[in-house]
C-alpha cells in the first residue's frame, strides 16, 4: 500500500482493473466532495409503469434521508455497502473486483471476521502518471461498534488524532463507527440495539444539567440545544427505529464520541474543566512586552488576551463560548464607532470656537478617526463570525496565534477601537482645557 495519498478523481463508468487496497475511514470518503455535474435530458415515456431496478440485481438500493443513494448487498461472510453506481455494469464489475481482492486478503491474513460486520468500498482513480484504480475500504463491526482493516494501519495516516491508550483508540473507532451508521442507516435499523436511544437521552440529560451547573463544563452542547434534542428524542421512545431516526441518533452519538475523544473521556488524564488542558502545552507569553502594550493601550489588550487564551484550550473551541465572545466584540466595535464619531464631531466643533487652536485638534482628530477606521475594518473582517462553527473558530485562532507572541498581536488589534477612542476622549478634554486657559 502506498504511504502517501493518491491524487484522486471521481470514478468513471469505464471498467478498470483494481490494483490495490487502501484503508480509509468513514470520514475520509468522497461523500461530501465535489461531484460531477448531472447529465439531464428528456426522454420518451413508454406505456405502463416505468421499469424499476432489475430483479436479477444482487444489490439493494437505499436513499439516505439527505438524498444520497447507496447500495447494499449481502455476502456469504459480510454485508457490503457502497455509494458507487453499481447499476452500471462496468462499475459493478470494478466493485466486484474489490470484493474479490478483499476476500482473498481475508484468507491470506487468516482474519476471523465477526458475525455482524459490514464492508464499505469506494473506487478511487489515480490519473497520474497512469490511470489506475484503488479500492478504498474499511470494515465495521456492529457488536463492538468499531472499524477495522485487514493490514497494519497507522492512525496518523488515517488522521485519527493523537492517542494515549488502547481504550482511547477505541473511542476514536467508535466515533468513526457512528459516522458510518449515520451515512448508511436505512438497511441496519433492525440490527441496532434498542437501548441506543435511551442511552443517548441519559447522556444528553446529564450534559444539560452539567452545562446548567458548571461554567466550565466540557459537554459539547449548550443547555438550550440539549433541551431541544431531548424533546425530539423523547418523542421517539417506544417507537421502532427507522432509518431517519437512526440517522440523527447516530449523528449525535458521533459528535459525543468525538468530544469524548478530545477530552480523554475514561482516561487517566481526562479533561474535567474546559479551561484546563489535559496535555502539556507550550504557553507563549511575553510578560514584559504585554505589560508595555497594556501601559500604552490603557490595559485593554489584557481583557482580550485572557479571553482568547481561555477560548482556545487544547486547540479546542466551544462554539457557544466563541459566539458569545464574538457577539461582545462586534457589539463593542460598533459602539466605539458611534462614540468615536461623536468625539470627532465635538473636536471639530471646538476648532470653530473663538481663540481655538487648529493645531491642538489634529491629534484627537487622528485618534478618533483611527478608532473609527480600525473598528470598521474589524467589523468587515469579522462579518458573520458570530455564527461561525467551532471548527472554523479553531482554524481561525490557530492561524492567529503567533508562535513567538501567542495571542498578544490579536489582542492588540482587537483593543484598538476602544483604546483609540479613550485616547481621543482624553485628548479632546486636553484640547478643551487648553482652549479655556487661553
Amino acid at each position: 500500500m502506498a504511504n502517501t495519498p493518491l491524487p484522486l478523481t471521481h470514478h468513471s463508468d469505464t471498467a478498470s482493473v483494481v490494483h490495490e487496497l487502501r484503508p480509509v475511514t468513514s470520514t475520509s470518503t468522497r461523500r461530501y466532495g465535489c461531484l460531477p455535474c448531472a447529465d439531464a435530458y428528456h426522454t420518451t415515456m413508454a406505456p405502463g409503469l416505468p421499469p424499476r431496478v432489475s430483479p436479477k440485481c444482487k444489490w439493494l438500493s437505499f436513499t439516505h434521508p439527505e438524498g444520497q443513494r447507496y447500495f447494499q448487498a449481502q455476502h456469504d461472510r459480510f454485508s457490503i455497502v457502497t455509494e458507487e453506481n453499481v447499476l452500471h455494469e462496468q462499475t459493478e464489475e470494478s466493485v466486484s473486483q474489490c470484493v474479490a481482492i478483499i476476500e482473498k486478503k481475508v484468507l491470506e491474513c487468516g482474519v476471523t471476521l465477526p458475525q455482524a460486520c459490514e464492508l464499505f468500498v469506494e473506487l478511487w482513480v489515480d490519473e497520474l502518471p497512469h490511470a489506475t484504480s484503488t479500492c478504498a475500504y474499511y470494515f465495521i463491526d456492529h457488536h463492538s461498534r468499531s472499524l477495522f482493516w485487514l493490514e497494519p494501519t497507522s492512525s496518523e495516516l488515517l488522521d485519527m488524532g493523537m492517542l494515549v491508550s488502547d481504550s482511547h483508540m477505541n473511542t476514536a473507532l467508535e466515533r468513526l463507527y457512528w459516522v458510518h451508521v449515520e451515512f448508511f442507516p436505512m438497511h441496519v435499523c433492525a440490527q441496532m440495539a434498542p437501548d441506543i436511544l435511551d442511552n443517548l437521552i441519559s447522556v444528553m440529560s446529564h450534559g444539560m444539567i452539567d452545562r446548567m451547573t458548571s461554567r466550565t463544563s466540557t459537554f459539547l452542547y449548550t443547555e438550550g440545544k440539549c433541551g431541544q434534542f431531548l424533546q425530539t428524542l423523547s418523542l421517539q421512545r417506544g417507537r421502532p427505529l427507522d432509518g431517519h431516526i437512526l440517522c440523527f441518533v447516530a449523528r449525535l452519538w458521533g459528535a459525543i464520541s468525538n468530544q469524548r475523544f478530545m477530552t480523554y473521556y475514561g482516561q487517566e488524564n481526562a479533561q474535567l474543566d474546559r479551561l484546563n488542558s489535559p496535555m502539556p502545552e507550550d504557553t507563549v507569553d511575553r510578560p514584559g512586552i504585554r505589560a508595555l502594550a497594556n501601559l500604552i493601550l490603557l490595559g485593554v489588550p489584557n481583557h482580550y488576551y485572557f479571553k482568547l487564551r481561555d477560548l482556545f484550550v487544547h486547540d479546542q473551541v466551544y462554539v457557544d463560548q466563541w459566539q458569545a465572545f464574538m457577539t461582545d466584540c462586534i457589539s463593542e466595535w460598533r459602539g466605539m464607532y458611534s462614540w468615536a464619531f461623536s468625539v470627532l464631531m465635538s473636536v471639530l466643533i471646538l476648532t470653530m470656537l473663538p481663540r481655538a487652536s487648529v493645531t491642538s485638534a489634529i491629534v484627537p482628530i487622528l485618534a478618533a478617526s483611527s478608532s473609527i477606521l480600525s473598528g470598521s475594518l474589524l467589523l468587515l473582517r469579522h462579518r458573520s463570525f458570530e455564527d461561525a462553527t467551532a471548527s472554523f473558530a479553531a482554524r481561525f485562532l490557530s492561524a492567529a496565534k503567533s508562535s513567538d507572541w501567542g495571542f498578544l498581536p490579536l489582542s492588540v488589534v482587537y483593543s484598538l477601537p476602544r483604546t483609540l477612542y479613550l485616547w481621543s476622549v482624553g485628548l479632546m478634554v486636553a484640547q478643551f482645557l487648553f482652549w479655556v486657559s487661553r
